[in-house]
């Protein structure tokens, strides 16, 4: 594959599977969302807001990253501060910020129109919080850059599939730089089960991998039940107990959580 040709979903999870270092993950996924119409990218941990300078990965411009900190956007964000109450992705368009108090602009405010200055006309921000092996849970805001029209991302945004392969590429992608920078630190990551207990094996039956390895591939439930000849309520059960045994709180999360263990393929 040369530099010119873009990644399907499939072969951009098999690409961070084999990615070992935090510039090798940076410039993958930059091409990917590039392929997608987004100009950069960046993930930040989005924990607490007393952190003055978090964890951060990107590509969205030395000029704008800077400005973010040292402004403060961190701590006023209203994307962070979204991000930090959902599992859902989520358009920056899709955020009611506050109106002016007094006459004075709001930190929502100024940090949103910080992004207009610096051509950011909407966003993708995807949520996405996890356990360590210690048990300590932790959030992090990825966010995928839009400089073309506003309009432009929320048609795109509205096809299932685009915000389906998003999603799911992004929540692999961050628990394969957590891996690759928990290695650096040498604090190794581990998936945690519905106990807490670091996951080794997770003994799936082969009608909740169906369900898994159907909903990877974008099939809702209906769908899915219609393929495998059975109720959607039968199919509801399995992805529940697949859930339940991978310990995740959302469909999305158990079906990366299934990849990332080679319990499943797309």
């Amino acid at each position: 594959m040369n530099g010119g040709e873009t990644l399907e979903t499939e072969e951009m999870l098999a690409a961070i599977e084999t990615a070992d270092t935090i510039a090798d993950l940076t410039a993958l996924l930059q091409r990917f969302v590039q392929a997608h119409g987004f100009s950069g990218f960046s993930f930040m941990d989005a924990g607490s807001v007393l952190q003055s300078v978090p964890f951060f990965v990107g590509t969205s411009g030395a000029a704008w990253e800077e400005e973010y900190r040292s402004n403060r956007f961190f701590q006023f964000d209203p994307c962070v501060d979204q991000a930090r109450r959902t599992n859902r992705p989520f358009l920056w368009s899709d955020i009611t910020l506050p109106a002016k108090a007094g006459g004075r602009k709001s930190g929502a405010l100024r940090t949103m129109e910080a992004a207009r200055d610096h051509h950011f006309t909407n966003g993708v921000t995807i949520p996405y919080h996890f356990t360590d092996h210690l048990g300590r849970v932790f959030s992090s805001s990825s966010v995928f850059f839009w400089k073309s029209r506003r309009e432009e991302l929320v048609a795109l945004f509205a096809r299932p599939r685009i915000r389906h392969d998003l999603h799911l590429v992004m929540l692999y992608w961050s628990q394969r730089m957590m891996d690759v920078t928990a290695r650096e630190r040498a604090q190794p990551q581990r998936f945690l089960d519905e106990d807490g207990n670091p996951l080794v094996e997770v003994n799936l039956t082969d009608r909740e991998r169906d369900v898994l390895a159907w909903a990877a591939n974008g099939k809702t439930v209906p769908e899915t039940a219609i393929i495998l000849s059975v109720s959607e309520e039968t199919v509801g059960t399995h992805m529940r107990n697949a859930m339940r045994k991978l310990g995740s709180e959302t469909k999305t999360h158990a079906v990366v959580k299934a990849i990332y263990l080679n319990l499943i393929n797309l």
